[in-house]
């Protein structure tokens, strides 16, 4: 692939470029298979179904963008980069009103002045948040990332340049054409296999943006998103990035956070802790929840944590 495109973007403060792009608890910003070093990150993307590889760098607030490609890009393609990389280093969400509403808080208080700075944009398209919210379905955060790993060596998209190879996550039309039984046993899905091959089926013939998603209000985004098979209410809150997605692991977290103390039966108590969680942020839990999320490792000095991973 040879660069194709350069640009750059400047963004308000307050804004950290490491943090957002390589977030502490090890959350990809563009795929897994991304590489961060060095103040650097080398990413990728799909425009349409072609790839394009991605080196961004920062000083300051003014990030860097070099584009890699093996086509070359029309000015359609070029303002539709510029668009999801802006959105992906979170430039539209700038953080002083959470910053403002976190300072009542005793607990929020803490994590933003711990990571300052960082963004909540993410790069990767919607099927790459599909496969996320799936493999999280049911399994402890070391069996998602296998499964993961497993999806992406085998069916993920490899890209080479700069001297780097990134592995972009596969297409729903690529996952579409792979056989249901051959996800279960080499991929090592188990039942998410046909949630996974059922949702890029769909995705295939009803393709959608996150920029668009973003732009409907929450009810109606909430229901796009839904009607991808395998996706319920929790992994809606992985896609779109709203709400504080609370699950079997999450309940036991949150209910240390705010209530001290550890939940004997964790799935009985995730109805009353995201009622809890929505109570006291509002439509804030979603910044809440990856702000502490990100922060776990300095609130454990606090706070008696028995999940921390």
């Amino acid at each position: 692939m040879k660069l194709v495109h350069e640009f750059n973007i400047s963004i308000d403060g307050p804004f950290d470029f490491a943090l957002t792009v390589a977030k502490p608890a090890g959350w990809h910003w563009s795929t897994p298979g991304e590489i961060f070093q060095d103040g650097t990150i080398w990413a990728a993307l799909y425009l349409g179904s072609r790839s394009v590889g991605l080196k961004l760098f920062s000083a300051g607030r003014s990030v860097t963008a070099l584009a890699y490609a093996d086509f070359e890009l029309s000015d359609d393609q070029r303002a539709q980069l510029l668009a999801s990389v802006e959105h992906g280093l979170g430039k539209d969400k700038n953080p002083h009103a959470f910053y403002r509403f976190a300072q009542k808080d005793r607990i929020l208080k803490g994590v933003v002045k711990d990571r300052y700075g960082m963004r909540l944009g993410r790069l990767d398209d919607i099927f790459g948040r599909v496969i996320l919210a799936i493999t999280l379905q049911m399994a402890q955060l070391p069996r998602s990332r296998q499964m993961m790993a497993a999806i992406l060596e085998r069916y993920g998209t490899r890209l080479k340049f700069d001297g780097r190879e990134v592995l972009l996550w596969p297409t729903p039309r690529r996952l579409s054409r792979v056989d249901e039984a051959e996800l279960r046993v080499k991929a090592n899905l188990g039942y998410r296999a046909r949630l996974l091959s059922n949702a890029a089926g769909y995705l295939r013939d009803n393709p959608l943006n996150i920029l668009e998603l973003d732009r409907m209000p929450d009810d109606e985004a909430v229901s796009a998103v839904r009607a991808i098979p395998g996706i319920g209410q929790y992994s809606a809150g992985i896609v779109l990035g709203r709400y504080a997605p609370i699950d079997a692991w999450s309940v036991i977290l949150m209910s240390e956070l705010l209530l001290g103390q550890t939940p004997d039966k964790p799935r009985e108590e995730i109805g009353r802790v995201s009622d809890l969680v929505e109570k006291r942020w509002g439509k804030w839990s979603w910044w809440a929840f990856a702000y502490i999320l990100n922060d776990l490792e300095n609130l454990a000095r606090e706070y008696n944590l028995t999940r921390l991973t």
